[in-house]
C-alpha cells in the first residue's frame, strides 16, 4: 500500500528517532513539517531515506492557525494519490499489531476514516534510543479523552479539517469505521523530568494568538497530578 505520513515537529529530537523508526515500518514517504529546530532533529532526518523536511518558520512561536492551515493542505499537494495518509505531531504513533492487513480491510470494503482508540501512554523514565521500538519498550499506558481518539489516518482524496489541536474532524462523504481498532498512541508522559522541560519550553512559545483565545494553555498548568494518576491507575495498553 502507498501511505504517506505528515508530521509537526519542533525540537523533537529526543522522540524523534522512534517516531521516523516507527512510520518508516509501514509509510513510503513521511514529510516533516518543522518549524526551524535548533535541537540537532536536523542530523536525525538525515538518516532516513524517505525523509521530506520542509522547514517553515513563525518566529519560534505557537500558532495554533499557522498549525491548522499545514495539517489541512499539506497533504493535498503531495499525497491524493496514496492509499491512505496521516497527519499527526511528533509523539502521535498510529498502531495495530496487524496494521497494513488492516487497512486493506478497510479500503476493500471502501471505509475512508477509520475511527481511533486514543492512549495516553506512560514512563517513569525516558527511553534509551537503541533501535528497538518504542511500542516494544513502553506498553502501559491509560485511555485518553474522546477529542484525544484523533483521527489521524484517512484516505487522502477527502478534504478534511481538523478542529483546533486536532481534536474535531470533520470530513464530507468520508465513511468511517463502524469500530475504533486501530490505536493513537501518545508518547507524551515519558517521565516527569520530559514532561516538565517540554511544557516549559512550550509555554514560552505561545503567541498573543494562542494566549487571546486560550489555545495552548495546558502548557502553563504540567499535569503532574494527572501523572501520578497515571502512575497509580496504569494497565497494559498494547
Amino acid at each position: 500500500m502507498n501511505i504517506h505520513a505528515h508530521i509537526m515537529a519542533w525540537n523533537e529530537s529526543r522522540i524523534l528517532p522512534f517516531t521516523l523508526d516507527h512510520y518508516s515500518k509501514f509509510c513510503n514517504k513521511i514529510f516533516i513539517y518543522d518549524n526551524m529546530s535548533d535541537d540537532g532533529s536536523e542530523e536525525i532526518y538525515k538518516k532516513y531515506d524517505k525523509v521530506v523536511v520542509k522547514k517553515w518558520d513563525n518566529n519560534n512561536q505557537i500558532n495554533e492557525m499557522i498549525y491548522l492551515e499545514i495539517k489541512n493542505n499539506a497533504y493535498k499537494s503531495t499525497s491524493r494519490n496514496c492509499d491512505w495518509v496521516v497527519v499527526s505531531d511528533c509523539d502521535e504513533f498510529l498502531y495495530h499489531p496487524n496494521l497494513i492487513e488492516k487497512l486493506e480491510e478497510y479500503k476493500a470494503n471502501n471505509i475512508t476514516v477509520p475511527l481511533i482508540d486514543g492512549h495516553d501512554m506512560f514512563s517513569e523514565t525516558f527511553p534509551t534510543y537503541d533501535g528497538q521500538p518504542i511500542t516494544d519498550k513502553i506498553k502501559i499506558g491509560s485511555h485518553t479523552y474522546d477529542p484525544m481518539c484523533k483521527n489521524i489516518i484517512f484516505n487522502p482524496k477527502l478534504n478534511v479539517k481538523f478542529g483546533v489541536g486536532a481534536h474535531s474532524f470533520v470530513a464530507p462523504n468520508g465513511k468511517f469505521s463502524e469500530e475504533a481498532e486501530l490505536m493513537l498512541l501518545h508518547y507524551k508522559f515519558l517521565s516527569k523530568e520530559y514532561v516538565l522541560g517540554r511544557y516549559e519550553m512550550m509555554a514560552k512559545r505561545l503567541s498573543e494568538f494562542n494566549k487571546k483565545h486560550g489555545f495552548g494553555g495546558h502548557y502553563t498548568r504540567p499535569p503532574m497530578d494527572y501523572m501520578d494518576k497515571m502512575l497509580e491507575e496504569q494497565y497494559k495498553v498494547i
